[in-house]
């Protein structure tokens, strides 16, 4: 489970508990800027039951939510790992390609999982990411955005969010995408692309250079698809942009690239959260799973 600091650089409160079948979750309490929306509430009741029965290879599902006088709480799949901001603040962690691609390449197969039942992220960072102690990654928390007062839908976090969320433009899949490919170049650097004041940040997604020189040749061409200033240059889906994260990774580090990137992330989350007993890992995911799953679907 999360320390008390990872849970606070989530939108959510965590706690572990028992659920009626035996099995350890975590009861997640909604704050209530949620509670008092009641379109969030109409979106989020038709998405929950979905989102239980996503794959939990790569998503922390919502196995179910309970209401009552005092509010609303979700019943969330319990993963022993650590959130993706406190890695990256370990020195050194995910500054190496292998490692960054590995991340990468696990969201967007939870990302994949998701879209394909219609269900958008809305707010992809690196505190919606945890990372278990076999370093695999899983998206968290899939459409938890609320409405400003004013009404309007908060689309994101500002240095996330991708131009057409600047223009006022619904969220899609595309967005999602490009929220992917800024937590890439955050992995590798420390920080994301763009940085400073609300506006000054909305300039800079909306017109400012892509990233790109600064980047290994490997990755410049996954920025450049990931974060193309329009929805219809980017990928068409997370899992084509997985596919060309793999053949990076190849390219990268030969067969072996995977394996080295997943126990480095799994050495740093035994390091945030202390070793287990014996301080043995257990066996991963390798390669591409679930291709039957995730067939190619031809945009219309």
């Amino acid at each position: 489970m999360p320390s008390d600091g990872a849970t606070e650089a989530g939108a959510l409160g965590a706690d572990a508990t028992r659920a009626e079948d035996g099995a350890v979750v975590t009861l997640r309490q909604l704050p209530q800027e949620f509670l008092g929306d009641p379109l969030f509430l109409r979106r989020f009741r038709a998405e929950a039951p979905i989102v239980a029965h996503l794959d939990g290879t790569y998503v922390v599902r919502t196995r179910a939510y309970v209401e009552d006088a005092f509010g609303m709480a979700l019943v969330t799949d319990y993963v022993d790992g650590a959130w993706l901001r406190q890695l990256m603040a370990t020195a050194g962690t995910l500054r190496d390609a292998e490692t960054t691609l590995v991340v990468l390449r696990d969201t967007l197969l939870g990302l994949e999982s998701a879209h394909r039942e219609g269900i958008l992220h809305r707010d992809l960072r690196p505190e919606k990411i945890l990372v278990d102690r076999q370093g695999v990654s899983r998206i968290a928390e899939l459409g938890m955005v609320a409405r400003t007062p004013g009404g309007r839908w908060i689309q994101g976090t500002p240095e996330y969010m991708a131009p057409e969320l600047w223009r006022g433009e619904e969220p899609t899949i595309e967005t999602d995408l490009y929220a992917a490919a800024v937590v890439l170049i955050e992995c590798l650097t420390g920080t994301p692309p763009y940085l400073g004041g609300t506006s000054t940040v909305r300039d800079q997604h909306l017109e400012a250079p892509l990233p790109g020189p600064e980047l290994p040749e490997e990755i410049a061409p996954l920025v450049r698809l990931g974060m193309a200033k329009s929805p219809r240059q980017r990928y068409l889906r997370a899992w084509d942009f997985a596919e060309s994260v793999e053949a990076a990774g190849m390219t990268v580090g030969g067969a072996e690239w995977e394996r080295r990137g997943r126990r480095r992330l799994a050495t740093a989350v035994a390091a945030v959260l202390g070793p287990l007993p014996g301080n043995e890992m257990n066996d991963y995911p390798r390669g591409l799973i679930g291709r039957s799953r995730f067939r190619r679907r031809v945009r219309s």
